[in-house]
């Protein structure tokens, strides 16, 4: 087994605090000067399935011995740019190839000493397949959300101050999660009921009904008996709400339908409906009501409405606003 002082003479190249190369070199275990830092990396590899790879650390590695650890990590090599290093330590450390050409690192965390980047893989590995460096790596295995939390409380893992949102930040790229994060439809909850109405307010022009504060207050308090009732359905991606549904069970009606402009035609409203369709009784007539023919407002929504499969009605007004029914007829 390799002990930690045959990699002493291993030397790192040296940075300025603006990540600029000082055309100096660092040799492993010597103390680094002020102003100057080095490089490290850790790549963390995910699954389909949604799970982490992870290593444990040998008892005899210096720094968070015998401790669990992201899948792979170490320092740059001096000579080496953040995604070589990346790539190295990969091969090095589990015997598996990644190409990180022109990808970039998730994030970077600045220590006292250095930068540490951040790269997130998806790619589905069969442990069997994969070789231990022996002389840092004791064993790996896959963990899902849960698992990992649970190994961070009872002190058997590196205590990375993330570790709680890391499988949400795989989603995002930079501070904010994208459109990777998978929306989900669910009932609404009085959690929900905030970001339902900064919905509404994006979207309140274009529905008859909500034109003043008090009226939008009195739309809030029907949204709370929706709630209540399990007939207010959400699309969410993380936890805000980008697709809105009501809908009375009494009436057999589709009451009020919409989504965020920025997630539309993504089959968020389609999602919605058929969540709908699942309390209603379809052996009677499902009516919803929208904007007539010759309302500008309603080309999209009459078009959906008719994707749907529900036809033409009688005309109607709802808040003295001239609207059309429209109706699913019964199986």
């Amino acid at each position: 087994m390799e002990k930690e002082s045959e990699r002493d003479e291993e030397y790192f190249d040296l940075y300025d605090k603006n990540r600029n190369l000082l055309g100096k070199k660092h040799r492993r275990g010597d103390k680094i000067g002020d102003g100057e830092y080095h490089l490290v990396v850790h790549v963390c590899i995910f699954n389909h399935k949604n799970e982490l790879l992870i290593q444990q650390r040998q008892p005899f590695k210096k720094g968070w011995p015998n401790l669990w650890d992201l899948s792979v990590g170490g320092a740059a090599m001096a000579g080496e740019d953040s995604q070589r290093a990346a790539e190295r330590e990969t091969r090095e450390e589990i015997g598996l190839e990644i190409d990180l050409t022109n990808i970039r690192p998730h994030f970077t965390v600045n220590f006292e000493n250095g930068f540490d980047d951040y790269y997130f893989i998806t790619k589905d590995i069969s442990i069997e397949d994969l070789t231990l460096q022996p002389e840092e790596v004791r064993a790996v295995k896959w963990v899902n959300k849960e698992e990992l939390l649970a190994m961070q409380k009872s002190g058997v893992m590196i205590p990375f101050y993330f570790l709680d949102k890391i499988f949400d930040i795989k989603n995002a790229y930079g501070s904010i999660l994208t459109e990777r994060e998978p929306i989900e439809i669910k009932y609404a909850t009085e959690e929900h009921l905030d970001s339902w109405m900064n919905l509404v307010e994006i979207v309140r022009w274009n529905f008859p009904g909500l034109e003043t504060e008090e009226l939008l207050e009195e739309y809030k308090n029907t949204v709370r008996k929706n709630i209540k009732r399990r007939s207010a359905i959400c699309a969410l991606q993380h936890h805000q709400v980008v697709g809105i549904l009501l809908f009375s069970t009494n009436h057999n009606m589709l009451s009020c339908l919409a989504v965020h402009p920025d997630y539309r035609r993504r089959g968020i409203a389609t999602r919605l409906v058929i969540e709908m369709m699942c309390n209603l009784n379809k052996e009677k007539e499902i009516v919803v009501e929208t904007f007539r023919e010759e309302d500008e407002k309603g080309e999209e929504a009459r078009a959906f409405y008719q994707h749907m499969g529900f036809v033409e009605g009688e005309l109607c007004q709802e808040m003295n606003y001239p609207l059309q029914r429209f109706k699913k007829l019964p199986n």
